[in-house]
């Protein structure tokens, strides 16, 4: 008896490891990742090569100027040099949006942005 429980066991140890090597990148692609200098969380995703998509997750507590500036350092630490293009989707807030909307639930702040490709000098 004491064999057979043992079998098992190993059997249900060996299915977890094979289940938890089986997961790839891909898996934790679309997992919110956490700025600590900003205090905010924030998904990279790989739309195709050199482009990307991030989408920097709103709470009330950051303002504005704090995602923005977050947006365009991640961007930088991707693409690792300027030169990159970045295109907002949404998120972006008007000048005078709490007076004209003060019970305003903001949207996260979601942008696309191009890598530029790394093109070799001819000698």
């Amino acid at each position: 008896m004491k064999k057979v429980t043992s079998i098992i066991l190993y059997l249900i140890i060996l299915n977890s490891i094979v289940a938890c090597t089986s997961l790839t990148s891909e898996a934790y692609q679309n997992a919110p990742q956490w700025d600590f200098d900003h205090q905010v969380q924030f998904i990279q995703t790989e739309l195709a090569v050199n482009n990307y998509q991030l989408e920097i997750i709103q709470n009330n507590k950051v303002k504005f100027q704090q995602l923005s500036a977050l947006l365009l350092r991640k961007s930088y630490s991707i693409c690792g040099r300027y030169g990159y293009k970045l295109t907002m989707i949404k998120g972006v807030e008007s000048v005078d949006y709490k007076k004209a909307s003060p019970n305003l639930i903001r949207s996260n702040l979601v942008a696309t942005l191009e890598c530029p490709l790394d093109i070799k000098k001819k000698n």
